[in-house]
């Protein structure tokens, strides 16, 4: 079911040929929890009196982790489009993210609906990048792949176009970490090493489940995307369904315990 919305002149967009909201959000991935946020975001001695929230510009401690892992995954997506490095996941998920290609037919048939244009073919071999998600080394699932905002949709081109290769160095949370530490200054670097790893691990478990995930801000969304084709929804209204019915069973258990 495509997505649409309306443009500043009455006209209809459309924002994505399949149903968003049979995607996940950081919400799900972090759902609103006021005392473990707290728990997680330990303040460092010294720190200026106040709410974490204002001083971050945040509604509430839940959205403040959250945006602590969306910062810590848009650097790492920078990092990749900009040629530097793939990524392996904290923790025993054994994911990874690399700067791979698009498939030959896939490329032959966004070229004649009159797409990947911004691409210097010559320069690039006719092979347009694209970031996926590999569930382990040895796993045979169908990588995912990461749609990114404009900005960062830009800057990939960039580097294809200037003819750099992409590299696979591997890099890890200890290669990004230093900087999201810059950006928070008043929360203990423990706590936010600890809130990257339990949100990476919950976005590797619920995409091993099958799961789409969107990250969005502002600049737009990065999104792990099930590349599906045309039974995308068919699908993805299965996995949907597999969830509420897990949450379902999940309320009843409590009730009874």
């Amino acid at each position: 079911m495509a997505t649409h919305t309306y443009g500043s002149n009455g006209e209809l967009v459309q924002v994505s040929a399949f149903d968003q909201t049979l995607m996940l959000t950081l919400t799900d991935i972090f759902p609103n929890n006021p005392t473990r946020a707290k728990e997680l975001l330990q303040l460092k001695k010294g720190s200026p009196p106040g709410k974490l929230q204002k001083q971050y510009n945040v509604k509430d401690n839940s959205s403040l982790v959250r945006k602590i892992f969306r910062l810590y995954m848009k650097s790492v997506v920078w990092e990749m489009v900009s040629g530097n490095c793939s990524y392996s996941f904290p923790g025993r998920s054994q994911a990874t993210m690399y700067v791979g290609s698009m498939k030959d037919e896939v490329v032959r048939d966004k070229r004649s609906r009159g797409l990947l244009n911004e691409f210097d073919m010559l320069t690039t071999k006719y092979k347009i990048p694209c970031i996926k998600y590999k569930f382990s080394e040895y796993s045979k699932r169908q990588e995912l792949i990461l749609y990114v905002n404009k900005p960062y949709y830009r800057k990939l081109i960039e580097t294809a176009n200037s003819g750099k290769r992409f590299s696979k160095y591997p890099k890890d949370i200890n290669d990004f970490l230093p900087s999201i530490y810059e950006q928070f200054p008043y929360i203990k670097e423990a706590s936010i090493d600890k809130i990257i790893r339990i949100c990476s691990s919950s976005v590797s478990n619920n995409l091993r489940r099958g799961e789409e995930v969107r990250i969005i801000d502002k600049e737009g969304e990065i999104r792990f995307y099930r590349p599906l084709g045309k039974i995308h929804d068919k699908v993805m209204y299965g996995v949907k369904k597999r969830r509420l019915t897990r949450i379902k069973n999940k309320d009843v258990k409590s009730r009874i315990s």
